[in-house]
């Protein structure tokens, strides 16, 4: 039987008078001085056992001789609040049910009489409701009493203490409203002053004009500077080393002036500055590893000091600099070339074979920065290929390129990007707990779109304020709830604390957002990342605001030389060219100026890839300074013949200048049946049954390079 129902051998407390207790009548409690230690100092001497054991709950505490030494005990356990929420839920639900009408009487006071009538007790028999009131009481949650409001009506009644009362519905409102009342300034203004406890109520457009002139920058760093010494200090250095949350593990192994952890005292100090606030955080709910007494800077007051100090424009500008570019695109580029010209083998498990693996990344750009290596890239490349469907296997173990390849490679480059970041943001190979990491990922996109392209911020700044919007929306997103399910990942129980949340998404940017060109990183002089900016091409692919560009040159900004060397003169937004380049061009130098080499294995790459000829020869005439050299212009046309390219007219005919494709073309069993005639070796009619376009499709799934006329 549960120590918290009444037993039904115990005749006493089913009395509708006041039952006795060893001889002595049960003490009535003035209204005027009910509180808490009131009514532990009422119960019985014959129910301190029970009253300890109930209070004990799983302790194996012994129980004190002396009995001023238990009552002050069992206070103790009352006034801790994890304590008093484990007990009040550890109750059965007839106990709750009761305690709970009280709780939302006026006065928390009810007259026993109404108890009967109240439809939510309407179950209980008079014996069973005078035994729970007795069990209540002998718990001090419940004390008899004789309000002024009582004596008249001539009847007894209970009432929960004042100081009980306003501690479990905050504490209800707090498990109610989740975390956001105590991460967020808005969250906490809104619970003060709808505070039942409190004697006026603030309207909610008042509470908004009040959100609004506490939460402004310049007030909300002038609150900090106001902060005794030592506090401000600590408040500080919470905000910049560790995002504004500060667990007591972490505040005892770090150093400071201050001479213990006093959270009480600062609780007190933040609440009043409306900075912050110090108690106990519990997020294993969440699927976190965080159960700690927390010292918690709002949201808010946060991002107001880091952006006063972190960003934008940290005045230590990085010592070094890294920027990828559009090298990843590039790269796969490459990749998929690679595939077309040779038969890859894989192994048993899937896996490109080592040596083949080296044969590739000789293909690669060769500098993917220090932040990874060329492997790395390759593997990223490798994955997103076979989820996206760009390659499958064949029945003799290689890969072969898919439809979804050749579709690939006409895309603009901002496309390509979308579809390389999506899968980065799904990503669940670089560690961390995913169903945290996917969501800080897409929060922090949506920080780091509002960020000032080319603009220098401390590498912390955006993963903190993403952690921190994170922890302030776990209820909204129903974290709880994906955790709570026994037969998901998550039951395997938290893995990341608060820390380690930011630290991984720091890990994504930089193996992630830093490969695809989204962010450029800086380094200090020992080489460690500091810093982050927004590239322009990240800008437009956010779709944030991008800054204004001088415009290219009239004489462009390529210089093509008779030896096939391409020098790019930088603009600061050349990245559409330099991909167009490095699909025909091998990349030789980088440094302020970018050299490429046109090759003829480039130009037949390119080709097979579903670039056309006339556009390969635009880019270079479009953007060159000084005409393009007509040697080079009559290589690449020769080269591109070499690769067999056919060039297919309106009118269906085909015309390809290389008589030995042409006539591999008309022998080929999957051709001839488009074929009306042969006009001569270089030239064959075809049948009028579709489209050019649709015509073209057909033979490049066949495998040759088509090309449609002006």
């Amino acid at each position: 039987m549960s120590r918290s129902q009444p037993s039904p051998g115990r005749k006493r407390a089913a009395n509708k008078t006041a039952p006795s207790h060893g001889g002595r009548a049960r003490a009535k409690v003035s209204p005027r001085r009910l509180t808490t230690a009131a009514c532990v100092e009422a119960v019985a001497a014959c129910d301190l056992s029970d009253f300890f054991r109930f209070w004990a709950g799983e302790r194996r505490s012994a129980m004190p001789s002396d009995e001023a030494d238990l009552r002050r005990q069992v206070l103790e356990w009352i006034e801790d609040d994890d304590v008093l929420q484990a007990r009040i839920a550890g109750m059965g639900k007839r106990l709750q049910a009761i305690l709970d009408v009280h709780l939302a009487a006026p006065r928390n006071e009810v007259v026993t009489a109404e108890l009967a009538s109240n439809r939510q007790l309407a179950y209980l028999s008079e014996y069973d409701l005078q035994a729970s009131l007795a069990v209540l009481e002998r718990h001090a949650l419940l004390a008899a009493v004789k309000s002024a409001e009582m004596i008249r009506h001539g009847v007894p009644g209970h009432r929960v203490p004042h100081d009980l009362a306003v501690r479990i519905l905050r504490l209800r409102r707090a498990n109610r409203r989740g975390i956001f009342d105590r991460t967020t300034l808005k969250g906490h203004l809104d619970r003060v002053y709808s505070d039942p406890a409190r004697s006026t109520r603030i309207g909610a457009g008042r509470l908004r004009e009040m959100y609004k002139m506490y939460s402004e920058e310049s007030a909300a760093v002038a609150r900090i500077e106001r902060l005794p010494d030592g506090l401000r200090q600590l408040v500080e250095k919470a905000v910049m080393q560790f995002g504004g949350v500060l667990p007591r593990s972490l505040f005892e192994r770090m150093e400071t002036d201050l001479p213990h952890w006093n959270g009480r005292r600062w609780g007190m100090l933040l609440e009043e500055s409306l900075v912050g606030t110090v108690g106990r955080l519990d997020l294993a709910r969440y699927g976190l590893q965080h159960t700690d007494e927390t010292l918690l800077v709002f949201n808010e007051v946060t991002l107001a000091w880091l952006r006063r100090v972190a960003a934008p424009g940290d005045p230590d500008a990085p010592h070094d600099e890294a920027s990828l570019g559009v090298d990843l695109v590039s790269n796969l580029s490459r990749f998929i070339g690679y595939i077309l010209d040779h038969n890859v083998r894989f192994t048993v498990h899937g896996e490109i074979f080592k040596t083949t693996e080296r044969r590739i990344l000789q293909e690669l750009i060769p500098n993917p920065g220090r932040e990874l290596e060329r492997s790395e890239v390759l593997n990223f490349i490798f994955r997103f290929a076979r989820r996206e469907g760009l390659i499958e296997s064949t029945g003799e173990r290689t890969f072969a390129l898919t439809a979804a390849s050749r579709e690939w490679e006409p895309q603009a480059l901002d496309e390509k990007l979308g579809t390389l970041l999506t899968y980065a943001v799904e990503e669940a190979q670089l560690g961390g707990e995913y169903f945290h990491q996917a969501r800080l990922r897409r929060i922090y996109l949506r920080l780091l779109k509002r960020s000032e392209p080319g603009t220098w911020y401390d590498l912390m700044y955006l993963p903190f304020l993403a952690r921190n919007t994170y922890l302030a929306s776990l209820d909204d997103l129903a974290v709880e709830d994906h955790f709570a399910e026994g037969d998901t990942v998550a039951a395997r129980g938290a893995m990341d604390d608060l820390q380690r949340l930011a630290w991984n998404l720091v890990h994504w940017v930089r193996k992630r957002l830093y490969l695809l060109g989204v962010v450029d990183l800086g380094y200090d002089r020992r080489g460690h990342p500091v810093a982050v900016r927004l590239t322009r091409a990240g800008a437009r692919l956010l779709g944030g605001a991008t800054p204004s560009v001088s415009e290219t040159p009239p004489l462009g900004n390529l210089v093509v030389t008779p030896d096939y060397e391409v020098v790019l003169f930088p603009t600061g937004d050349d990245a559409e060219l330099v991909h167009d380049l490095d699909r025909f061009c091998s990349r030789e130098k980088r440094g302020y100026l970018i050299h490429f080499r046109i090759l003829e294995k480039g130009v037949g790459r390119a080709l097979s890839e579903g670039m056309s000829l006339r556009r390969l020869i635009a880019v270079l005439e479009s953007h060159s300074r000084t005409p393009v050299p007509q040697n080079v212009l009559y290589s690449i046309r020769d080269w591109a013949c070499r690769a067999g390219l056919i060039v297919l007219d309106r009118k269906g005919v085909a015309r390809c200048e290389n008589t030995e494709v042409l006539g591999r073309f008309r022998r080929d069993p999957g051709v001839r049946p488009y074929i009306r005639r042969v006009v001569d070796e270089r030239t064959v009619q075809l049948k009028s049954g579709a489209t050019p376009r649709r015509q073209r499709a057909l033979l490049c799934d066949l495998g040759y390079i088509i090309e449609l006329a002006e």
